[in-house]
């Protein structure tokens, strides 16, 4: 086989295919490694494991991957774990780009209106009893909050929230929320609180002073040094 080829990594065991053949040779000599790999000839005594694919410079089609699983799920003792490759689709550069970037905005969400933003914000408006914002990532508040702030959206629990909450009625980060009067002991009384999700999944409370233990790759994001 040479455009097919398993490999051990750090991580376990990876499927390179290559990015330079036609796929459907590809599929051929995937589906006799497969073969190979349930009757152990390879694995040696090794009864369940799970790889990733590889493709490098190549995207695979959703029918693509499709067929790779239903190969795959013959062989109930093999799982795919994910696929991976050297490049992105041009719509994902883009989605990547727009959870990045920090938009600002300062203008005054009423009750009943909801604000949507793909990334980062950086607020300085108003939210009014009944109004919500919802961001793709992180919310940076700098004004003035009655209503619902919602980072994460739909479900990224690594996202944040930091600044003064304390008249919010509802903080949500991904797919979880919490009522702001029942933890108002638990914020600061200024613009340094930092709202996440604990190791628990549920949202915790802290301060800007503890943000490299809260979340180390914010940390790393904004430049911070031992």
């Amino acid at each position: 086989m040479e455009n097919v080829v398993l490999k051990g990594t750090q991580n376990g065991y990876e499927i390179n295919i290559s990015d330079t053949s036609n796929f459907d040779s590809d599929i051929n000599e995937f589906k006799n490694l497969m073969e190979q790999l349930s009757s152990g000839k390879e694995l040696g005594n090794t009864k369940q494991f799970s790889f990733d694919v590889f493709t490098g410079n190549r995207i695979l089609t959703g029918a693509q991957k499709q067929e790779l699983r239903e190969i795959v799920s013959k062989y109930p003792q093999m799982s795919i774990r994910r696929f991976m490759a050297d490049v992105v689709t041009t719509s994902e550069a883009y989605r990547i780009r727009d959870l990045n970037k920090v938009s600002v905005i300062g203008k005054t969400i009423r009750n009943g209106e909801e604000v949507m933003v793909k990334g980062d914000v950086l607020f300085c408006g108003a939210i009014h009893e009944g109004g919500k914002l919802l961001a793709g990532g992180n919310v940076y508040n700098l004004g003035y909050v009655k209503g619902i702030v919602h980072a994460g959206f739909p479900n990224d629990e690594e996202a944040l929230v930091i600044g003064n909450l304390n008249d919010a009625q509802q903080v949500r980060i991904g797919e979880q929320f919490d009522i702001v009067s029942d933890n108002k002991d638990r914020m600061s009384e200024n613009s340094r609180t930092v709202i996440y999700i604990n190791d628990l999944h549920t949202i915790e409370y802290g301060n800007l002073d503890e943000i490299k233990n809260i979340s180390p790759k914010f940390y790393n994001r904004i430049g911070g040094t031992e």
